[in-house]
This record gives C-alpha cells, structure tokens and sequence, in this order.
C-alpha cells in the first residue's frame, strides 16, 4: 500500500483500526460493504480509510437478506465508515 503522510504534522498516519467497513451509499441507500483499513494521524487525528479488499463483502443490496445482514454486521466491527456518493450525503 501507498505511504500516508499527514500534511499538517508532515508525519507517517499510522494503522488505527483493521476491522473497519465502509458502507458504500447511493441515492437509494446502502449499496456495497467494504473491508477495510483505519489510519490514523498521531499528531492532529487526522483518519482516512485505505487498504480496501479486493471485493466487497457484500454488493447484493437488491437480495431480500441486505438490510438485516448489514445491521448485523455493523454490530461486529470496532469501526463503520459512510462513503457517500457526495458531500454531506
């Protein structure tokens, strides 16, 4: 993976956090559920989200199962990230 540096503190983000998932959102909801990784900047808090899997864990939103199985696995992770499709969203 690529190198991370805070340009505040000019220093390396360290891993903060490896059982993130990010929850890919469209105009209709939740559409993909990612693992990823949580860095962190040990000088000011900055995070970003990077080492994504290869695939998804789940991009099926359409099956009936979605929406239960996706509160339940926000229940087992130590972090949920929102990816949004635009600002704010």
């Amino acid at each position: 993976m690529a190198k991370l540096v805070c340009v505040n503190c000019k220093t390396e983000l360290r891993p903060f956090c490896n059982d993130t998932i990010v929850i890919e959102m469209a105009s209709f909801g939740p559409y993909k559920v990612w693992n990823a990784d949580l860095y962190k900047c040990p000088g000011c808090g900055f995070e970003v989200v990077a080492g994504f899997a290869d695939i998804p864990l789940r991009a099926d939103h359409y099956m009936p199962d979605f929406p239960e199985w996706l509160e339940k696995e926000k229940t087992f992770h130590d972090r949920v990230v929102f990816d949004n499709e635009r600002p704010g969203g």
